[in-house]
């Protein structure tokens, strides 16, 4: 019940703020796996987009319109990618989720994020931040993938 809460919560904000993500819940899951088709520009054709992220490196460096303080994990997988003006939204199916919650967890608030909410299910966990300079995203991570969507709020 509170995994269905956690991803009805991240697919409203992301199609709430235009992220890309729309649909029910169980669309999400069985999507999650799916190259990403990056919505096309006026005059170009949908891509898939599968990126590796060196240790340490900034988002930045794989999605454009997150917090510069805002990092991926050592070797991250990054699919289903939804990057806009107003935020980014994307899916990490490597490192597995156990470590990418823990690097969060540590790495968060020493890129001056707040942790303001974190929910733990059986199958799932949920991690809500924001920092000073008006951005707030959302973590969801389930045994086998995880969500991540950042936006200005």
């Amino acid at each position: 019940m509170i995994a269905r809460r956690i991803a009805t919560l991240v697919t409203t904000l992301l199609a709430v703020t235009g992220l890309g993500a729309s649909g029910s819940a169980t669309v999400l899951e069985a999507r999650h796996k799916e190259p990403a088709a990056i919505a096309p520009g006026p005059a170009s054709g949908a891509r898939t987009t599968v990126r590796e992220v060196r240790a340490g490196a900034r988002a930045a460096t794989a999605v454009h319109h997150l917090p510069s303080a805002f990092r991926l994990p050592p070797g991250s997988r990054v699919t289903t990618l939804s990057d806009h003006e107003s935020g980014a939204s994307f899916t990490l199916t490597a490192p597995d989720p156990d470590s990418v919650i823990a690097f969060y967890r540590r790495e968060l608030p020493l890129g001056a994020f707040t942790i303001v909410a974190e929910r733990a299910g059986p199958d799932t966990t949920s991690l809500a931040f924001r920092n000073a300079d008006g951005w707030a995203g959302e973590i969801y991570v389930t045994t086998s993938w995880v969500a991540v969507a950042v936006r200005r709020a």
